[in-house]
């Protein structure tokens, strides 16, 4: 099988139980025996080079299992390293090599690698192997590898917490490799889908209702891709239809999505219900986004100490947003930081036009559109880490495998 044959159409919902990328005929054929004994498609087995299983992977979800052969490389912990900037969440990492090193062993294992084989190899060997990932033994998801969740909340309404969220979770997602999903909490209201151009397929308020019906398969159906490596959960509920306000039904939906996703952004209504308290216990970083109004100020000093009451140890930011729509009726930045108690990291030019146009396309605003998205890639590079991803595939030696354990 060759590098440019597809294995399959690779959809919103696609993604391979299992890809092996190998260097000899030999592990070719083991694999293949492998395949066939656990019912899989010989497509998933490669003859290639992990330099062209990265090239392959940057274009195709990776699978959840994944095996590479490092025999005859040169550079072998880099290349892994290499290969984990283009795997997603989730993926467990076996490696095949010939060469037997302890160092080598405990290198790869300290990058986020569930296993290092040593040629020659036998079935019952890799079948072992992978069978004491299925049983929860050594693996990615056992070393606590999940995606960040951001929260994004507006001090007063009409600030425009959901341009915010819709226009970072765009760019993050155009101009590096991590997928990107979009929560809207407002299940009646919320527009992050109409926002991005995406259907509101619904399914948020089933999710917080019934929290033991959420896993891959059902976040799947529920979420809306609005680009490549973009999605959306949200819904457009009945006024009628009773929403959950419990923490197991967030809490679940939550810690699934973060297993998925390099980053859940949740765009947080103003309410005080469980599950919007729950969402900013969760969060590592909460964006509070304001006008220069003197409500805005006001309620923005409220949601500094709310906050930190409920998640003393996260990260939070503010940001000025519709800078210059009504100048008359603005507070001076000094006045307004100390009036809110908290310096104002980023100022939102107010254009109208920019912003109109964007959506009625049902588009984002892209990064360097005038001067609200200059201002929004820089929201992007300093809070979501879109610099430091491009500067991760550059010269990292960390690897994504192992460098997403922080808190949610």
């Amino acid at each position: 099988m060759q590098l440019g044959d597809p294995i399959t159409e690779q959809g919103a919902s696609d993604r391979q139980p299992f890809m092996a990328f190998v260097a000899d005929e030999r592990t070719e054929s083991l694999l293949l025996e492998i395949t066939e004994a656990l019912l899989l498609p010989d497509e998933c087995v490669r003859r290639s080079s992990i330099q062209e299983a990265c090239l392959y992977l940057e274009d195709v979800r990776s699978p959840s299992l994944l095996i590479v052969d490092i025999d005859g490389v040169d550079d072998p912990v880099d290349q892994i390293v290499a290969l984990s900037e283009v795997c997603e969440l989730g993926t467990r990492l076996i490696v095949l090599g010939a060469n037997n090193d302890v160092t080598l062993f405990r290198d790869l294992l300290g990058i986020g690698a569930a296993d290092y084989l040593v040629k020659p190899l036998t079935k019952e060997q890799v079948m072992a192997s992978i069978s004491s990932l299925d049983d929860g033994g050594s693996g990615l998801s056992i070393m606590g590898r999940t995606g960040k969740i951001i929260s994004v909340i507006s001090a007063r309404g009409g600030s425009g917490s959901s341009t915010i969220t819709a226009n970072c979770g765009a760019i993050v997602a155009q101009e590096t490799s991590k997928r990107v999903v979009l929560v809207d909490l407002d299940t009646h209201f919320g527009d992050l889908a109409l926002t991005l151009g995406a259907d509101a397929r619904g399914g948020l308020a089933d999710a917080l209702n019934q929290p033991e019906r959420i896993d891959s398969l059902f976040l799947e159906r529920v979420s809306s891709q609005a680009a490549e490596r973009l999605y959306v959960v949200g819904g457009e509920e009945s006024f009628s239809e009773n929403i959950g306000n419990s923490r197991d039904g967030i809490d679940a939906l939550l810690n699934e999505l973060k297993t998925q996703f390099h980053y859940v952004i949740v765009d947080v209504p103003r309410s005080t219900s469980e599950v919007v308290y729950r969402t900013l216990q969760l969060s590592g970083l909460v964006l509070v986004v304001s006008d220069l109004s003197l409500t805005g100020m006001r309620d923005a000093a409220r949601l500094f100490k709310h906050i930190k009451e409920a998640n003393p140890g996260c990260q939070i930011g503010l940001i000025a947003n519709k800078v210059g729509e009504n100048p008359r009726a603005e507070i001076p930045i000094s006045e307004f930081e100390k009036g809110a108690g908290w310096k104002i990291d980023f100022q939102v030019p107010f254009e109208a036009n920019t912003v109109l146009k964007a959506a009625n396309l049902g588009e984002p605003i892209t990064a360097g559109r005038g001067n609200i998205g200059k201002t929004l890639k820089q929201i992007a590079d300093r809070y979501i880490g879109v610099d430091q991803s491009r500067q991760n595939k550059q010269s990292s030696k960390k690897g994504l495998f192992a460098s997403l354990s922080r808190k949610g």
